[in-house]
């Protein structure tokens, strides 16, 4: 596998200043100024995330259905050491680090969209200008700090995942194995670990409309929904209170959290991402009606159950 900084991608970038501490990062990484030979094919097993179109991003479900990426926003942040968060039943999540929210998650997506063409782990070199935009930001000085502080989170945060049901394990791990910026040209070099395979595997994660998922933007409770709704085919009822944990809301009474997802779930609706929704008393119980097509992944999961996912 290539976890090492492609110094034939590095010859490729026209600024002198980046290109020299790139070799000089590649270098260090190697011990040695020569590269080495690579693994034969029969020796070494590529391992790659899977191919995503252009229009989407990928989520993991386990992610997505948890409190791991929260719907707080940037102010409100803490930091947390090895805390059990809220997931649904069967998977077991623990972080350490300062706590994550929307922006964060929408950054993970697209650092993973960036690399699901190459091997997982290899480095990949990017402008802190394409990651702005991409994700539907401004680009100015405070903008390339803010993302800057991001990728740091993102890298600094200790997670650890467990699905029984699936059998996946991803323990003790960073979400952004490396990560480090030139600062004149601000291009950043990042590689991902390649433990996150099994958290992106054809029945492990969705496919997001990107254009929808940026049209949220600012509407943290709606966004956190919008990713819990679509790792569902079918979405079955559930207790609000179950979503209030699940979301990691700071809402303190369940009445206040109530009407914010009200009002999420009415953006959704807007935004073309449900078709309808209702809460039926006395078990105080969200029906939620996607109404549109599903995933490949989650109708191909549909005929292997023959129940609601």
């Amino acid at each position: 596998m290539d976890t090492q900084l492609d110094l034939s991608i590095v010859a490729t970038i026209k600024d002198p200043d980046l290109r020299a501490s790139l070799e000089r990062l590649g270098v260090v990484m190697k011990g040695t100024p020569q590269r080495s030979a690579p693994e034969s094919p029969s020796s070494a097993k590529i391992i790659q995330f899977p191919l995503f179109p252009e229009a989407t991003r990928p989520v993991s479900n386990d992610m997505a259905r948890s409190a791991l990426f929260s719907c707080i926003q940037g102010k409100d942040r803490r930091f947390i050491k090895d805390a059990l968060l809220a997931t649904v039943n069967g998977v077991e999540i623990r972080f350490t680090g300062e706590q994550l929210n929307q922006d964060d998650h929408d950054l993970l997506m697209q650092l993973v969209f960036m690399a699901h063409k190459r091997p997982i782990g290899a480095w990949m070199t990017v402008p802190a200008y394409a990651i702005l935009k991409a994700l539907g930001r401004k680009v100015s000085g405070k903008q390339y700090r803010e993302l800057r502080a991001d990728i740091s989170r993102l890298a600094a945060g200790m997670v650890s995942i467990r699905n029984a049901k699936a059998k996946i394990e991803y323990i003790g791990h960073h979400l952004i194995t490396q990560a480090s910026q030139h600062e004149v040209s601000r291009h950043w070099i990042y590689r991902l670990d390649p433990e996150l395979k099994p958290l992106y595997g054809d029945m492990a994660h969705t496919l997001i409309d990107w254009d929808q998922r940026l049209a949220l933007k600012g509407k943290d409770l709606a966004r956190w929904v919008q990713l819990y709704m679509a790792t569902h085919a079918k979405p079955y009822p559930v207790k609000i209170d179950t979503l209030r944990q699940l979301s990691g809301s700071r809402a303190k009474a369940l009445r206040n959290f109530r009407a914010q997802l009200r009002s999420a779930l009415d953006d959704l609706i807007a935004n073309g991402d449900i078709m309808s929704w209702r809460i039926e008393m006395p078990d105080d119980l969200l029906f939620v009606n996607r109404g549109r097509t599903i995933s490949r992944s989650q109708r191909q999961r549909l005929d292997r159950t023959g129940t609601r996912t």
